[in-house]
Parts: C-alpha cells; structure tokens; sequence
C-alpha cells in the first residue's frame, strides 16, 4: 500500500484529500511563523518605549512575560508532535502487508469457531448429563408409581381383612353374648326353683 491511504478504511487517500493535507500543513506554518514575527515585533516595540535603564532581562516582570509568550508556541509544538505521531502511527498500520491483517483476522475467526466448538461440546456433555438425570428421575418416579399401586392395592387387601376380621370378632362376640344371656337363662330357671323351694 502507498503512503497516501486512508488507514482506517484501507482506500487510497484521494488527491484532493493529499492536497488539502498539505494546504493546511503549509497554512498552520505560516500561522506559526506570522505569531512567532508578531511577538518578536511586539516585544521589539515594548523594549524600545521603555527607557534604557528599566530593562533588566532577569526581572520577574520580563521572564513571566517571556513566559506567557512561549506557551502557545510550546502548546502548538506538542499538538504537532502528537499529530505526527498520530499519523506515523496510521501509515505503520496502513503498511502492514495485507496477507499479515489477513491471516491475523482468519486466525481470529479460527480461535473463535474453536471457543465456540468447545462450547458446544460443554453444552452437548451437560444436556446428556441432564437427560440422564431426567431418565434416572421419570424411572424411580415410574417404580415409586408402581409401589404406590402395590401399596394401594396390599392397603386394600388389609382393609378388607381388617374389615373381615372385625366382622368376624363381632360375630363371635355376639354369640358369645347370646350364649351368656342363654346360660344365664338355663341357670336362673333351676336356681329360681331352688330358692322357691328353700323359702
């Protein structure tokens, strides 16, 4: 790639940009050097009005004034220079062959799809980690269905037995009461007669 190309977008630079380029590099010298003559004329014409005698060059008066003229030239002075390393900086990048930024992106693309194929793979190990907990979940929940018809149906079987078994002690009871209440009858005839013929 020339050195006239746009870095951001990798287009070369048209001729009207290169010229405008260098039109405002030519205007910002001149600039400098019209504000550079306008001090020195400036600060000419204040030492000349000013009696022999009352310039002294190392007074605080002439170094903060010597001060305040030199700041805007320090301040241009680094703005150049971080322009300049700004645009260093874009013709490096701008210089770079392309086959490098070509196979930096595709080796960016390949880690990518490889991040993405170890993830995939992490989510495939834990979706079958989950469906063999849900088979292991639906089988016990199948077997404890089972028992609980099991369950229901032993309940049922003791229920009928209990119930059978209570009809049954109910029975026995009441013959067992009627047999007593029989007893007592059979008993109390004889011994009916057995005290009327006492008394």
């Amino acid at each position: 790639m020339s050195n006239d190309s746009d870095a951001s977008s990798g287009h070369p630079a048209s001729p009207l940009s290169k010229y405008g380029r260098r039109l405002l590099q030519g205007l910002y010298k001149a600039a400098t050097l019209s504000a550079i003559a306008l001090t020195v004329a400036t600060t000419y014409t204040l030492i000349d009005r000013i009696p022999a005698p009352a310039i002294n060059p190392l007074s605080p008066v002439w170094i903060l004034t010597g001060a305040l003229l030199s700041m805007p030239y320090v301040a241009l002075g680094v703005l150049d220079r971080l322009r300049r390393g700004r645009d260093r900086r874009r013709l490096d990048a701008a210089a770079d062959e392309p086959g490098k930024r070509l196979n930096d992106r595709i080796r960016a693309v390949s880690d990518a799809f490889t991040e993405a194929a170890t993830l995939m793979n992490e989510l495939q190990r834990d979706l079958k980690a989950q469906q063999a907990a849900r088979e292991t979940l639906l089988t016990e929940a199948q077997r404890q269905q089972k028992l609980l018809e099991v369950d229901k149906e032993q309940a049922e079987k003791i229920r009928e037995i209990l119930i059978g078994e209570t009809k049954a002690t109910i029975r026995a009871e009441r013959r067992q009461q009627l047999l007593f209440f029989a007893l007592g009858l059979v008993a109390s005839v004889p011994i009916g007669v057995l005290v009327n013929w006492i008394s």
